[in-house]
């Protein structure tokens, strides 16, 4: 390792004092938990908290990790959350991309478009209106349309009141107009019917492998802002990032507890009481607890459906997770040079043409998956060319249902290793012949993750491994509430990545402390 001698995710132990009663307990030591617990300590006096863990490491999905002597990360993009970690006084030093977000290939057969995404709106907006000049006033309109409606986003109010709707009207009205939009539907407002060009329009949709035609409007149009506008990586590894969370939250006396899952959320007359913890007989007393892992586990599971109202049951089992993932991490030997393959942006995506988003979202909702050689959506990632490490390259590939990985692995080992094998090769292909040439002959270190993977680690039912799809159907107030039917149980729900993440943490503190760190905003809002 050049940069890490050893993985700072490591260096975080658990300091759990045995205590059997606390103010509040949080459920996951992932991003969404330790920002939760990192808020609630530096706005509260002497509360005792404590965050459980099943993993022996913090950061849930951002993380990374080594094999073989090559590190590898979970996580490709940090997005503009610059005043979070001001506010929380960590210092990451960060690689800014100064001038392209992204390296973008459309296959239409034996002919490719390519394009490079500038960051920043006005950069983007001025790139289509030279690539696309026939629709230049359209952009135009458009891009303004979307700078507008995510200014509007942060006048809104979470978890708002009769007041704050009616103020919604007024201060909101492009996101009153868009709740039930899709993404496809703003670009037919625009009259956006250029093919390639919805194409590029499009991939914003892609990244959580939800299709523009089910997709938000605003949580697209706030993903593409939120990340583009300002967007970077750590120069170090991944894990530095819940690394230095942790550790300022131990600084405050917040407790942490690895390698231990919870096993039940005790309730008693629709009133949280506390949590009991497999393999151990004594329960831990908790006024509030916050759950940050997979709903379907949380509240099915966990709490259970006899404990929970019937109508919010009926919800919860009609909302739809989002995707799993095929992920392929290379280590690669010395014999390429990365710095030649023009790969050093936060994304290097390819996919087939207008309509491959439609078509794998569908056949992942019927448990299957949708791709072939003229049918895929594929991100190449080389974290190595910011770390300075050994070349590694990431290969992800979104959306795949479990089905069936996870009885396979349990059942017929081989058989499951073929088959991760077989498809990260079809995957390996792609990046080869699109990408990086001749990327076979160089792999030393190959590590695959499938949805059985995902569903392992992080104990989602489905492998999810972007919490709540975000589909037009399940934004805003048709979202699970943060404020769950369980008095004292809270679940912060905003939106995928690692930018939802942090924004569901501000939420739910903010809720739990009446708004008084947060003032009810639904984004962060600077103290002056």
């Amino acid at each position: 390792m050049n940069t890490h001698q050893q993985l700072m995710r490591d260096t975080i132990v658990s300091n759990y004092s045995g205590k059997n009663r606390y103010d509040l307990i949080i459920i996951g030591a992932g991003l969404s938990g330790l920002a939760c617990g990192l808020l609630w300590q530096k706005n509260t006096s002497g509360m005792k908290t404590l965050i459980i863990e099943k993993n022996s490491y913090p950061g849930g999905y951002s993380t990374a990790y080594e094999k073989g002597g090559y590190v590898f990360e979970t996580t490709q993009l940090f997005p503009d959350i610059t005043d979070i970690l001001d506010y929380l006084e960590i210092d990451l030093p960060l690689k800014r991309y100064e001038n392209n977000f992204m390296r973008r290939l459309v296959v239409h057969g034996d002919t490719v478009d390519e394009y490079k995404i500038p960051a920043g709106s006005e950069h983007f907006t001025a790139y289509l209106t030279e690539t696309f000049p026939g629709d230049a006033e359209k952009i135009r309109a458009l891009m303004q349309y979307s700078v507008d409606l995510f200014a509007q986003v942060r006048k809104l109010k979470a978890n708002a009141t009769l007041m704050d709707n009616l103020g919604t009207l007024l201060r909101a009205p492009k996101v009153i107009a868009n709740l039930n939009r899709t993404y496809s539907e703003l670009l037919d407002k625009f009259g956006i019917t250029d093919t390639r060009l919805r194409e590029v329009m499009e991939t914003f949709t892609s990244f959580s492998g939800v299709p523009s035609d089910r997709a938000s409007a605003i949580l697209a149009t706030g993903a593409m802002l939120s990340s583009m506008t300002r967007c970077f990586r750590p120069l170090g590894f991944f894990d530095e990032y819940p690394a230095k969370l942790a550790r300022k939250y131990q600084s405050l006396e917040g407790e942490i507890l690895f390698n231990s899952e919870v096993e039940r959320i005790e309730t008693n007359n629709g009133v949280v009481t506390g949590i009991k913890l497999r393999n151990n007989p004594d329960s831990i007393r908790a006024e509030k607890i916050i759950t940050t892992i997979d709903p379907m586990r949380a509240m099915h599971d966990l709490v259970g459906d006899e404990n929970l109202p019937p109508e919010y049951v009926k919800k919860l089992k009609g909302t739809i997770m989002s995707p799993s993932s095929i992920n392929v991490a290379l280590g690669l030997d010395d014999g390429i040079d990365m710095t030649k393959l023009d790969l050093d942006y936060p994304y290097n995506v390819v996919s087939t043409g207008l309509g491959t988003a439609e078509n794998l979202f569908d056949e992942f909702l019927s448990g299957d998956h949708g791709f072939s050689g003229d049918c895929f959506h594929v991100a190449v990632i080389c974290p190595s060319l910011t770390t300075g490490a050994k070349n590694t390259v990431t290969i992800r590939s979104t959306p795949w249902a479990l089905n069936g990985w996870k009885e396979l692995r349990e059942t017929d080992y081989e058989k499951y290793r073929n088959k991760k094998e077989q498809w990260a090769d079809f995957l390996i292909g792609i990046a080869e012949k699109y990408f990086i040439p001749d990327l076979t002959k160089h792999i030393v270190v190959k590590d695959i993750a499938t949805p059985a993977t995902y569903a392992r680690y992080s104990g989602s039912p489905t492998g999810s491994i972007y919490d709540i799809a975000s589909l037009v159907t399940q934004f805003g107030p048709k979202r699970i509430p943060m404020k769950t039917p369980v008095h004292n149980l809270y679940q912060p729900k905003f939106a995928h990545g690692l930018y939802g993440t942090m924004m569901g943490a501000v939420q739910v503190i903010d809720l739990i402390l009446h708004r008084r760190f947060n003032g009810g905003n639904s984004l962060f809002v600077p103290k002056k």
